[in-house]
């Protein structure tokens, strides 16, 4: 087959981001004493996806670094973000081997985590087999810097238009960082036309013994004139109830409030997450959303902080968006105490702080087909 014929495709891809953080309480909590951080940092990507016969592939390099310093002087140097080839075998089956984006059940085990300047990819190799109502795709990736080992397969089934049934087992086995096995699933049913509900079921076997847990019900409704409520509850394991349970590489900072608090910020033992998310429009070209978070320690025991975040964000033209973003946090005692990182006096001070995270951020990712 010649480079040169019709089935070919090739596609430029470039983004350059700028985000601007201001940062008060961002993680770990800070106290009145403590002064704000502002920083902004430039994510630069470019490469080419295309296609050959059965392959395709994608080469992404990308370069992350505070802005105005040159390159060497922070964790900038330019690296692959994704290097892949696939090839399809037959009968429904396609291999990807090298540096892929993995985002599995909406991100909340395993998740690209693209909101994060560096971005989450993982090298390996995997087997995707589909077919018209299911799609079944098993992974074994290696962390070479860490030493860590995964190993993953995941199956998707859906009944009819309404329905759908996903499950995950997950084994991660690391010298530097959490192994366990985990193994679990998610339910999604639409109501009609404009609502939906879903949950999701994990189990967890950590290496050092005992059972973890996680699950979560969801709903929402989207209304004639498009805007969306959805409400649901988180429930997370501690290390009373057997282990505490770990999200892995879910994608927290899309769960569990954006200021990264639990499960991003410190170790976290266990959490009950009741929340509240609205999205609507504004125009055709912009949007605004709110999420409200109500923590508590696992089984609605102790308080631990109460979080509203909020976004506006649009289009100015095609490849070009902009999204600004404020996030509040009225933490307690309790929360800053299982934090570790303050006394027991500067707990006390930083709880009657209120806690802040704001950002602006530009992006500019146009794409061009070449062939």
């Amino acid at each position: 087959m010649a480079w040169g014929q019709s089935d070919t495709t090739l596609v430029f891809e470039f983004q350059l981001r700028v985000r601007s953080e201001w940062r008060d309480g961002y993680q770990l909590a800070s106290t009145s004493a403590d002064p704000g951080n502002l920083s902004t940092f430039q994510r630069n990507r470019i490469g080419f996806s295309g296609g050959w016969g059965r392959m395709d592939f994608r080469v992404q390099f990308q370069d992350v670094r505070n802005y105005g310093q040159p390159g060497g002087n922070t964790q900038g140097n330019m690296g692959a973000a994704e290097a892949w080839g696939s090839l399809i075998l037959g009968n429904g089956v396609k291999a990807v081997v090298g540096r892929q984006k993995i985002d599995i059940d909406n991100g909340r085990i395993i998740g690209a985590a693209n909101w994060a300047n560096p971005g989450r990819f993982l090298d390996g190799v995997q087997l995707i087999r589909e077919r018209e109502k299911n799609r079944t795709a098993a992974m074994a990736a290696w962390d070479e810097i860490n030493q860590t080992r995964r190993v993953f397969v995941h199956h998707t089934q859906r009944f009819g238009d309404t329905h759908k049934l996903t499950l995950l087992a997950y084994d991660q086995d690391s010298d530097t960082e959490f192994s366990a096995f985990t193994a679990g699933l998610t339910w999604r049913s639409a109501l009609g036309k404009s609502a939906w509900w879903s949950t999701e079921a994990y189990l967890q076997r950590p290496d050092g013994g005992g059972y973890g847990a996680m699950w979560t019900i969801e709903g929402g409704r989207k209304g004639p004139s498009g805007h969306t409520w959805i409400a649901g509850l988180d429930l997370l394991t501690n290390e009373e109830a057997g282990a505490a349970f770990s999200p892995l590489l879910g994608t927290n900072h899309k769960f569990y409030g954006w200021m990264d608090h639990f499960y991003l910020g410190a170790a976290t033992n266990g959490l009950t997450d009741l929340h509240i998310r609205h999205l609507g429009p504004i125009s055709e070209s912009c949007s605004w959303g709110a999420v409200f978070h109500h923590f508590r320690a696992f089984g609605f025991q102790d308080l631990l902080a109460q979080e509203l975040d909020m976004y506006l964000t649009g289009f100015a033209k095609e490849g070009i968006s902009w999204t600004v973003g404020w996030s509040l946090m009225d933490c307690t005692p309790e929360h800053v105490m299982r934090q570790g990182h303050l006394s027991e006096t500067d707990a006390s001070q930083s709880a009657e702080h209120l806690q802040q995270w704001g950002w602006v951020s530009i992006n500019l990712e146009p794409s061009v087909l070449l062939k």
